[in-house]
């Protein structure tokens, strides 16, 4: 599959619909789930900040990257920020409402949630 994609957006879309990615990239995004088109849902290893991480998924011809903050402790989880990516890199849409959504265990943020937590050391992940 080819795309028309710059700098970072391309990689993660290459990424994401390919599964293949260069050893740096494969450590950088563990996957966590798929979407209904089966299509990856990484965590941006890089990118996680105490308990702040975030998740890339496919949309469209671009990316889509959601923010969460995670409360360990409490088994609570935040979403933070959504953004959609186009094919060049450019954000077409964001939403910064923040609020609680359900821990679910199974799901692509519940899974990074523990990835997250056990990283820092939270008791009980």
């Amino acid at each position: 599959m080819y795309f028309k994609i710059g700098g970072i957006v391309g990689a993660i879309a290459i990424l994401l619909s390919s599964g293949g990615a260069i050893a740096e990239d494969a450590q950088r995004y563990i996957t966590v789930g798929h979407d209904k088109l089966g299509n990856s849902v990484a965590l941006d290893t890089k990118t996680i900040k105490g308990t702040t991480y975030k998740l890339y998924g496919m949309y469209g011809d671009g990316i889509f990257e959601t923010t969460f903050d995670a409360s360990c402790s409490e088994s609570r989880l935040f979403l933070n920020r959504i953004a959609i990516y186009g094919s060049e890199g450019q954000l077409i849409q964001e939403d910064k409402e923040k609020g609680e959504i359900p821990f679910v265990a199974n799901s692509s943020p519940g899974k990074g949630m523990k990835i997250v937590c056990q990283k820092i050391g939270a008791l009980g992940w």
